[in-house]
Parts: C-alpha cells; sequence; structure tokens
C-alpha cells in the first residue's frame, strides 16, 4: 500500500511523494487524473518494484506554478527533487502529460533514466492528426472524453469512493478543473516545446504505448517519437483510449514488466 509524505528540499520547495513497495525503483509520472485513492496501476507495480511517486506541481496548490515559468523550469524542479532522494539510473514511467515530463528528465538529464516508458505521450505535434482540444472541453465532459471503456472508468470511481469516502461529483470536477489548468501552461496550445529536438538527447531503453481508440493523443504519434528515439519499442493497445493504463490495467502491466525485465 502506498503512502504520502511530504518531502521538503534545501531550495524551500515541498513535494508531496506517494511511495511503497520494495524492489528497484520506478518513478511514476501521472497523467491529468494525477494519483487517484487505491491507483490500481501502481498497486500493480508495486508488487516487483519501490515506487516513488510525486504529484505534479499545481495539482494540489495551482500556486506552486508561479515559479516554474516553462518546461526546462519544470524539469529542473523534478531533478532536484530526483538529486535529493539520490535517484540515478532508475525506471521512469510516465502517462500522459508525466509521459512527457519522463521524455523531458531523460532528455534533459540523462543518467536518471536507465528504462523509459511512455504510455500515451503527450508533448510533439502533428498537423496530419492533431487530435482533440481536450482544453477546450466543459470540465464536466473531460473525464467521459479521455475514456473509452466506460465499466472501466465507473470501476475506479467506485474503487475511490470505497477507499477515499463518497464519491462527490462536485469535488471531482474541482479536481479535474485544478489539473487542467496546471497541465494547460506547459502543453497548451501546442504541446510540443521542443520536446522533438531534444529525444536524440535520450539514452535510455525506451517503450511507448499508446491506446488505439485515443481521441486525445493518436496511435499515430508512435512514429514521431521513432523518429527521435533510437530503437524504441512501441504497441498500441486495442479496446483503450487515453485512459490506456486504467483500461487495460493487467495488459499494460505486463509489457511494461516484460520490458523492465528484458
Amino acid at each position: 500500500m502506498l503512502n504520502a509524505e511530504t518531502i521538503r528540499l534545501k531550495n524551500g520547495r515541498a513535494w508531496q511523494v506517494y511511495g511503497g513497495g520494495s524492489g528497484p525503483a520506478l518513478f511514476w509520472l501521472h497523467g491529468i487524473n494525477g494519483i487517484p485513492a487505491g491507483d490500481p496501476v501502481l498497486a500493480a507495480l508495486e508488487r516487483k518494484h519501490r515506487i516513488v511517486a510525486p504529484v505534479a506541481p499545481g495539482f494540489n496548490d495551482l500556486a506552486e506554478l508561479d515559479e516554474l515559468g516553462n518546461i526546462h523550469e519544470l524539469t529542473l524542479d523534478y531533478d532536484d527533487l530526483l538529486d535529493h532522494l539520490g535517484l540515478e539510473g532508475i525506471a521512469i514511467v510516465g502517462h500522459s502529460f508525466g509521459a512527457m515530463i519522463a521524455a523531458e528528465i531523460a532528455a534533459h538529464f540523462p543518467r536518471r533514466a536507465k528504462q523509459l516508458v511512455l504510455l500515451a505521450p503527450v508533448g510533439l505535434w502533428n498537423e496530419a492528426y492533431p487530435g482533440r482540444d481536450v482544453f477546450a472541453e466543459p470540465f464536466t465532459e473531460v473525464e467521459s472524453f479521455l475514456w473509452h471503456d466506460k465499466a472501466a472508468r465507473e470501476a475506479l470511481q467506485a474503487r475511490r469512493s470505497n477507499e477515499a469516502g463518497p464519491d462527490d461529483l462536485a469535488e471531482r470536477i474541482v479536481a479535474v478543473a485544478q489539473s487542467l489548468t496546471a497541465v494547460t501552461k506547459f502543453v497548451w496550445p501546442i504541446p510540443d516545446r521542443g520536446l522533438r529536438k531534444r529525444l536524440p538527447r535520450v539514452s535510455a531503453k525506451t517503450l511507448a504505448l499508446f491506446g488505439a481508440e485515443d481521441n486525445f493523443i493518436s496511435p499515430r504519434y508512435a512514429e514521431d517519437f521513432a523518429r527521435g528515439l533510437r530503437g524504441l519499442q512501441t504497441a498500441v493497445i486495442k479496446g483503450a483510449g487515453h485512459m490506456l493504463p486504467y483500461e487495460r490495467t493487467d495488459e499494460v502491466v505486463g509489457l511494461i514488466e516484460r520490458f523492465l525485465a528484458a
């Protein structure tokens, strides 16, 4: 079971970090949904790994974004945390916005990542398949737009209710609004802030997974990431949208574990 703690760095920055499990360290960078109560993906990965999962700046407090002017400063912020935790040469796994950050960390500081897993990563832009502008959607519609498998979405909501109390719709909408506000600073209106040029700096062995029914990030972006990442391994998961690690948890975790163990 993951436990949350507050870590304070020498520069005064405070991070909320979830951790648990034992084994090789795995640095998890969450997506737009944050880290839900009883996160089933982390619960599965925790069986073989020591999970370190920080909450992205702005998700708990939007004021945290005031001192972060661009993607480079955001990446430096994560590097400060990794330095404090003494993590280097580890597996870094990210979903959605978190996958973009994972790629930026691996590009800015290649020594940090030995293995890199990108799940439905944002961060690039192609006019041929730009995808739907999720940030222009009403907050009340965002969750339904990101999910393809409604049953998986309802199961996660039920799990939240069981482990964190009743799932209040108003509170969930506020949480979605805050998370989108935090993400928007770094990916809107165009998510490519130069990552395409930095990808060749990544030295980590990399796996990228995409949802076949993802209406936000087209699985065709596998081609774009492959142009910058040497020897990239890719897979497209059928029956999954942008929330693929939560829609096809067993399949996705199985692919991650086999990749990390290879």
